[in-house]
């Protein structure tokens, strides 16, 4: 059985699948030139393909498509921010390894 680092319920599966998040997500994108806001913040120029709710969805559903209540970040920002989805201290001490060294880590964006 495969186990999925992001589980979310039926409401939220669809919602993620619709047409509405897909355009919002797409507007956030472009709005943010698909630049990692996070890593702007810490002066480093990186590029972004997740749509990043800033206050969680199962904190407040009513900003689900909030423009001001989402923003472009890195998978590795995604990651960092959302934890207790799996992001271990191992995964931290390979990103932090391999920015060190220049290389770059591949990784699937659970969005697409």
């Amino acid at each position: 059985m495969i186990q999925r680092r992001y589980q979310h319920d039926a409401k939220t599966e669809a919602f993620y699948h619709s047409s509405d998040w897909r355009s919002v997500r797409e507007l956030v994108l472009r709005r943010d030139h698909f630049l990692c806001q996070e890593c702007l913040r810490q002066g480093i120029v990186h590029t972004g393909n997740t749509v990043h709710h800033i206050v969680p969805l199962k904190d407040d559903w009513n900003k689900r498509l909030d423009l001001d209540n989402l923003e472009t970040i890195c998978l590795a920002c995604h990651n960092k921010e959302h934890f207790e989805k799996g992001y271990s201290q191992e995964q931290k001490d390979t990103d932090r390894h391999a920015k060190m060294m220049g290389a770059v880590l591949f990784k699937r964006n659970p969005e697409l």
